[in-house]
């Protein structure tokens, strides 16, 4: 991936997986969970994105939100090391994105690398996979959900390197 810093946002462009493909994301300063903005290039202005609602843009079936956590917020939002909450198709009344269901919607049977955290035990974070894959998993596109949280932690890695730098350097 290919980081460009931006003001207050990094911008980085990178191929994803069959079926979430062309599109860049775009990363704010939060934190509290952290939001990264899912967006095909020049499909959607940052003013969309400011409101709460995207649109994918002309000829883009599905669009959405990887969320990050800074580890700096409250309670069960504190942790060490930022990482990966979820990633969640702007469906509905938060965006123009299609709900592109899985082949199939078994739940997650492991903790995937990117959700792993010394704070919570894993069947908690089982159980919050789990909660992810059924809220937000069943419209994202993914064949099952090894391949979403494949796809998240795909997605998660270079901007959660960005955020434990930014952290290590005492920036915000």
């Amino acid at each position: 991936a290919v980081l460009v810093q931006a003001g207050e946002a990094y911008t980085a462009r990178r191929p994803l997986s069959a079926p979430i493909r062309p599109m860049s994301f775009v990363l704010r300063a939060s934190s509290a969970p952290l939001a990264l903005a899912l967006l095909q290039l020049g499909a959607a202005s940052t003013d969309a994105v400011r409101q709460n609602y995207m649109d994918c843009g002309s000829g883009v079936a599905l669009c959405g939100t990887l969320t990050l956590e800074t580890g700096r917020g409250p309670g069960a939002y504190h942790h060490e090391y930022a990482h990966v909450h979820g990633l969640w198709p702007e469906v509905g009344h938060y965006g123009t994105s299609k709900c592109i269901h899985p082949r199939s919607s078994a739940d997650p049977t492991q903790v995937y690398s990117c959700y792993q955290t010394n704070s919570r035990s894993e069947d908690d974070l089982l159980d919050f996979e789990r909660h992810e894959w059924d809220k937000h998993g069943a419209c994202a596109g993914a064949k099952d959900a090894n391949d979403y949280f494949t796809q998240v932690c795909g997605l998660g890695d270079a901007p959660t390197k960005i955020m434990e730098k930014s952290k290590e350097a005492g920036q915000d």
